[in-house]
């Protein structure tokens, strides 16, 4: 790879870097909806698509002040890192299995023993 490459790479990861952290501050990404229920090969139609993805926004809208900064800018970067077009329901889905991990009962018969040698 050439030093060009480099460079472009590098500073092409640092705005794209600086444009998730600021949707994740500010709030939930803007995705285009239509061309998430065009690539999406859900089996759904492209109507229920799209009312699954106003649904999940308007629901991002409201909970987006809950979630930490940190799972959201790296639930956006999932979710906005792939081939298909970005999705609400995706972003929510991620952001919630974050939630649940941080929200993980502790274990009732506590850590596990080590043998000492």
């Amino acid at each position: 790879m050439s030093i060009k490459h480099t460079i472009l790479l590098s500073i092409c990861a640092s705005v794209l870097g600086s444009q998730i952290t600021a949707a994740a501050e500010g709030g939930p990404p803007k995705f285009d909806i239509a061309a998430t229920c065009r690539g999406s090969g859900s089996v759904e139609t492209p109507v229920k698509c799209t009312q699954d993805e106003q649904a999940a926004r308007d629901q991002l809208a409201k909970l987006w002040p809950q979630f930490k900064q940190s799972d959201a800018s790296r639930c956006i970067q999932v979710t906005t890192n792939r081939a298909a077009a970005a999705g609400y329901v995706e972003l929510l889905t991620c952001l919630q299995g974050a939630n649940m991990d941080e929200k993980k009962p502790a274990d009732p018969f506590g850590p596990l023993p080590s043998i000492a040698r």
